[in-house]
């Protein structure tokens, strides 16, 4: 409940009730219901306004008080008109999406929504019994001290739903979902529907983690679950993590052959693999495959892996949760929960002598160079996977990011 007099506690309830409706709206039983949290969502938006203008004005009127690191109070007044001027540029653009958000607020309460079509559910399950080839059932498997249990739900569109169960047999407790949801066209496949419930569940337990390591923090994914689930997820951790490893690899590759290796041809996180894991949900791995094999320049690509130290031994690099599926001779990971994308190029090196070898700087000659230079320039793609970020020493190398 808010204090009315306490900001630092009444900020982070506000914060927190905003991630469990972010959890919370991802599906709407009604519609309907959607005018009340608009209503709630206008009042809270206007509420924000105050609250960037009375900070403004704390940084204003407090200024004479303001110091820099060193002591220096022109530095510290700087900084405060500086935090108040944005601020209040920060209430402008706000006041705007007030405006959008209370133009949308009356739109929504002109629409007199019907119930929803009553479902013969028999019919439903004899149609689900013909997709699936025999009677659908719930699948469950062990985690530790967690049962998770999935199961087929109506489909949304062209997205599959399941239900799921979690239940901690230490305490007994139990919670259950269906907003799990797979890609648009996806084949029905429970098994998918668990490593995907494992895999949000293990960021759970890892923000759960986090929360614990960095008391006061707000890390990602902290609302994903009810706080007792978050905690069973951490204290199984290692269980959900051996679980996703056996169901995460699409395609088992065979045996290990000697002096087989792989080297990175790309790899992508945060915003810029939005799209290839769009893609993936749309039309699969092998299509990003296809897509990300454009930035593979042949030996060019060899030589700067060798050079930059991206070779790795026997499989491609991959975390607890991720998941690697192999085609031509390629092998995609991809995490949907971390936001990673990293494709790898299997090739075969002969001794370790030779390998020494072939891991000597190359110069390509000039012929080769213009043909690489051209195929980049024509996919639109002049993007050096290995080039130190800008800002950045000259020795720094690319890492995952967790």
């Amino acid at each position: 409940m808010p204090t009315f007099h306490d900001p630092l506690a009444d900020a982070a309830e506000a914060s927190e009730a905003l991630r469990g409706l972010a959890h919370a709206s991802r599906v709407f039983d009604d519609p309907a219901d959607t005018y009340r949290v608009f209503g709630d969502l206008v009042a809270g938006v206007r509420s924000l306004l105050q609250v960037l203008d009375q900070l403004a004005s704390t940084h204003l009127g407090a200024r004479d008080r303001a110091f820099d690191d060193d002591g220096d109070p022109t530095a510290g007044a700087a900084s405060a008109l500086a935090a108040a001027d944005e601020l209040h540029q920060a209430g402008t653009l706000l006041d705007q999406a007030y405006d959008r958000l209370d133009a949308a607020f009356s739109h929504s309460g002109r629409i007199a929504w019907h119930p929803e079509p009553v479902v013969d559910r028999d019919a439903a399950r004899e149609r689900l019994v013909a997709r699936l080839g025999g009677d659908p059932a719930t699948t469950t498997v062990q985690a530790g001290s967690l049962t998770l249990a999935v199961w087929t739900d109506a489909p949304v569109g062209e997205h599959q739903r399941y239900a799921y169960r979690i239940t901690d047999t230490t305490t007994g407790e139990a919670v259950e979902g269906r907003d799990l949801f797979t890609g648009a066209g996806t084949p029905v496949d429970p098994d998918r529907a668990i490593r995907d419930l494992v895999t949000f569940l293990s960021a759970a337990g890892e923000a759960r983690q986090y929360a614990i390591d960095h008391p006061g923090s707000s890390p990602d994914h902290e609302g994903l679950f009810p706080a007792w689930v978050a905690e069973a997820a951490r204290t199984n951790a290692d269980a959900l993590a051996e679980l996703s490893e056996h169901g995460s690899t699409e395609r088992v590759a065979g045996p290990a052959r000697v002096g087989r290796r792989w080297l990175n041809v790309a790899f992508l996180q945060g915003e810029e693999t939005d799209a290839v894991l769009d893609l993936i949900d749309s039309d699969g791995a092998e299509a990003a495959i296809g897509r990300l094999s454009g930035y593979d320049y042949g030996e060019e690509t060899t030589q700067a892996a060798l050079e930059n130290g991206y070779v790795y031994d026997d499989q491609p690099p991959t975390g607890s949760t991720d998941r690697t599926v192999q085609d031509g001779g390629y092998a995609l990971t991809y995490n949907h929960a971390l936001g990673h994308v990293g494709l790898y190029r299997e090739f075969d090196t002969p001794s370790d002598a030779s390998v020494h070898e072939a891991e000597q700087p190359h110069r390509d000659p000039a012929p080769a160079r213009e043909t690489s230079a051209a195929r980049r320039a024509a996919l639109g793609a002049d993007r050096d996977w290995y080039a130190t970020p800008s800002g950045n020493s000259a020795g720094s190398g690319r890492g995952l990011s967790l």
